[in-house]
């Protein structure tokens, strides 16, 4: 019984950072993800009789906890805004963090691996019969998740891990989804993992040879896809408004919500230089700054001027926003953990997540998704093991 079961847990909570798009709603949203976790949180709380709690974690939302009341209080921001966060991450980090405990880090990883690799092999048949979850009807790639960009978030760190490890057929499969996915995001990931093994000086002279297909690359696609070229031109034409907030009316909705973001991040940022508390960007989004932002009417006109308003658009734009100068030290010791994980030729797994961690900063800035804490736990263990043994 205990067998089935650890093998149960096992594939059940891998399986789970990839069911996103598999919920319905009624009143609220009822989400697979959340249903897998509550079943196996009981299931381990029955068969191994306890639920463990890390010092450092419990240290975390304490500070998170503190932070957040003394900004709210001071601020005036209502305080179901912090504790919707905090209650999705303690619940999400706990649970992943005590399954980890369960097994070997390699054995999570290799069925991880398999999973990923089994959804990237559906994922073709899908993008050519036009199948997809998206609401929006969005013909890109995207498998089983709802938007291309989640979808590439999640896979790149199986690609980086079988293109570092020379399984080239798995890897071809993967970056082929990839490639067809379409998403900007996708596209930068494929550049970092190439890019980012060859950040040190033995391997200078081999960046220098890289560095032109890179470029050449980046070339060809902002000639050849239109979607592409769009974001990188209205980016660069309405970085100035990260200053004034007066948008172009031309402006298109994803240059829009980025540089809105960033101008609220920044502007939060110079009146509280230790953040507004977690969870508190959208708010200060709403409530207050918007009314300093001049959007174009035609976002007005359909109400979505405030688009992302919860995540920022961004993790790094929302650390920032909400934690100020702690959110830029976390993401100042994320770098630093990144380069030493580089400097390894053992954490090829954890090189993979690094890239995962570097998209989420630029992209993704929702605390809880479903792969979140799996990724985080993962490196945060196999990161404090390999070290301790390196040290004397």
């Amino acid at each position: 019984m205990k067998i089935n079961l650890k093998k149960y847990l096992l594939y059940s909570s891998v399986f789970a950072i990839f069911t996103e798009a598999f919920y319905f709603n009624l009143i609220i949203d009822w989400k697979l993800f959340y249903l897998i976790l509550l079943v196996n949180y009981l299931l381990i709380f029955t068969y191994y009789e306890k639920i463990i709690f890390t010092k450092n974690f419990i240290y975390f939302i304490l500070f998170v906890f503190i932070h957040g009341l003394f900004c709210y209080t001071i601020i005036g921001i209502p305080f179901n805004y912090m504790l919707s966060q905090i209650i999705g991450i303690t619940i999400i980090g706990i649970y992943y963090y005590n399954f980890i405990q369960l097994y070997k880090v390699e054995e999570i990883i290799a069925v991880y691996l398999k999973m990923a690799l089994v959804i990237s092999i559906i994922a073709y048949p899908m993008y050519f019969l036009g199948i997809n979850f998206n609401a929006n009807n969005d013909p890109r790639l995207s498998g089983i998740l709802k938007e291309p960009a989640h979808y590439a978030i999640v896979i790149i760190p199986a690609c980086y891990y079988f293109f570092k490890t020379k399984k080239y057929l798995s890897f071809f499969i993967v970056f082929g989804t990839l490639i067809l996915s379409n998403s900007s995001l996708g596209y930068i990931g494929c550049g970092l993992l190439f890019l980012l093994p060859n950040l040190n000086r033995k391997r200078l002279s081999y960046l220098v040879i890289v560095m032109p297909f890179i470029l050449i690359s980046f070339i060809y696609i902002y000639n050849n896809y239109t979607f592409f070229k769009m974001r990188v031109d209205d980016t660069y034409e309405n970085l100035k408004v990260i200053n004034t907030g007066k948008f172009k009316e031309e402006t298109n909705l994803s240059s829009y919500v980025m540089l809105a973001n960033v101008y609220i991040m920044k502007e939060n940022v110079k009146d509280h230089p230790f953040g507004s508390g977690i969870g508190s960007h959208h708010y200060m989004h709403t409530e207050n700054y918007i009314k300093e932002l001049r959007p174009p009417k035609y976002l007005v006109k359909q109400n979505i001027h405030t688009n992302n308003s919860f995540d920022a658009n961004s993790l790094a734009i929302r650390m920032l926003s909400e934690f100020g100068v702690f959110g830029l030290l976390a993401i100042l010791i994320a770098i630093i953990a990144g380069v030493l994980v580089f400097s390894s030729k053992e954490l090829i797994f954890l090189q993979g997540l690094f890239i995962y961690i570097c998209l989420k900063l630029f992209r993704d800035g929702h605390y809880f998704p479903p792969e979140f804490f799996f990724f985080l736990c993962i490196f945060y263990i196999s990161y404090l093991n390999h070290f301790k043994k390196q040290t004397p």
